[in-house]
């Protein structure tokens, strides 16, 4: 699981103290591991300033589908936190399957494959249940910053200088998922855990200076220490499905008297019909009361840019996903195909009626693809040497063509 904490870091021998240095935020840092984490400085490097919102969708948006409003509100909060002007902070809402976590890794690609980004490449990506000790009730921010001070160490190398991994540390993005499961009320009841997690995370978020104990190289000797961590230079990303909550807003908007109504849409499906479907979008009525009523505190909810809903993925999307992305259920099968040299073909109509069908559920996004498609392709994994549609090729391999007609059938089972 990404995110899981790092082992237990050797104890070198002596203790000593780093004391912050005061650096003007114009001032350049030099091209050196021994120093802090290097800004280019070749000829071709861009400045920070210039690598701004648009071409940072654009890169975003190369690995994630259907997301393009989300992706926006992403790339101003990358552009506010490596600029250094604002704070970023953002929270993703979204159902199972629409990509928060995507997201969230994409920005780890995207700090990875510009070179102007790798002082900014200590991402860590960690479930929000780690962060609270259960048993005596406590946030635990050595927890965040251990797992941050893995994620510097893996950049920086094994033996990084104070400052290099003070800098690195300060410079996270940090990306908390699940953060819903935390919520301050639970069944009607108050989540003493969910209270003690918002309350420790705004904190962070507004700017705190937390004592890390750590080792690193000082005077040439690797010792122990302690880091005086600024969190108020990090960017906080916190998503969740909070499922509870469409039904919480569902029964409000459908409530008599409630003056809301739900929107109806034109749907033309995969085979060329047309209906009419009255549904249910949490982003069309989701109001900052709602997220209150569902358990996160109002303080918490404050220290966030800006509250992003993710879409429900349409039709379209999902086939897209289906077709072309690198973890979908059909590239994943055309891999497993490959070895005994078949290559696997869809027609363009059967991915359009898996794709209609898996966005029938709403709850589970780009997921629902998955048992749709397995149900259809087992019985060729299992043995594709007696099915009509297999025909040989060139070279002694063969093709596997999933025909609409074969998905109508499995569909219809």
């Amino acid at each position: 699981m990404q995110g899981t904490m790092p082992t237990t870091l050797p104890p070198p021998a002596a203790e000593e103290t780093l004391v912050p240095t005061q650096r003007s935020p114009a001032q350049p840092m030099t091209p050196r591991v021994e120093s802090a984490p290097p800004l280019p400085t070749t000829a071709d490097a861009r400045p920070l300033i210039e690598l701004r919102p648009p071409f940072l969708f654009s890169e975003l948006r190369r690995g994630v589908l259907g997301q393009d409003k989300a992706l926006r509100h992403v790339a101003v909060a990358i552009y506010k936190h490596t600029t250094g002007k604002v704070s970023g902070n953002l929270l993703l809402v979204g159902a199972s399957g629409t990509g928060k976590t995507t997201i969230m890794n994409n920005i780890q690609r995207l700090y990875h494959e510009v070179p102007e980004y790798k002082p900014f490449r200590s991402v860590t990506i960690i479930n929000a249940n780690l962060l609270v000790d259960s048993d005596r009730m406590e946030f635990r921010p050595d927890r965040l910053l251990s797992a941050v001070e893995q994620r510097a160490r893996a950049i920086l190398g094994p033996s990084p200088a104070a400052a290099d991994l003070k800098e690195a540390i300060e410079r996270a993005t940090i990306c908390v998922d699940e953060i819903d499961k935390m919520s301050a009320v639970v069944a009607g009841r108050p989540n003493a855990i969910g209270v003690v997690l918002q309350q420790g995370l705004l904190t962070m978020m507004e700017g705190e200076h937390v004592a890390h104990k750590t080792h690193a190289w000082v005077d040439g000797e690797d010792k122990n220490l302690t880091l005086d961590i600024d969190t108020g230079r990090m960017m906080f990303l916190c998503g969740g499905a909070f499922e509870g909550i469409y039904d919480q807003v569902y029964d409000r908007v459908t409530k008599p008297g409630s003056g809301e109504r739900l929107r109806t849409h034109t749907i033309r499906t995969a085979d060329g019909q047309v209906r009419i479907e009255t549904r249910f979008s949490l982003a069309d009525f989701l109001k900052p009361q709602d997220l209150f009523d569902y358990g996160i505190v109002p303080q918490f909810f404050a220290r966030f840019d800006q509250t992003v809903l993710l879409n429900d993925l349409a039709s379209d999307t999902l086939k897209e996903i289906l077709l072309s992305s690198f973890d979908s259920p059909f590239v994943r099968s055309r891999r497993f195909f490959a070895v005994m040299g078949i290559e696997l073909e869809m027609e363009d109509l059967a991915a359009a009626l898996i794709a209609e069908r898996a966005a029938r559920d709403t709850r589970t996004g780009a997921r629902s693809l998955r048992p749709i498609f397995t149900d259809l392709i087992n019985p060729f994994e299992f043995d594709p040497w007696g099915k009509p549609t297999l025909e040989p090729i060139a070279d002694g391999r063969y093709r596997l063509q999933i025909t609409a007609d074969l998905v109508r059938e499995a569909l219809a089972r």
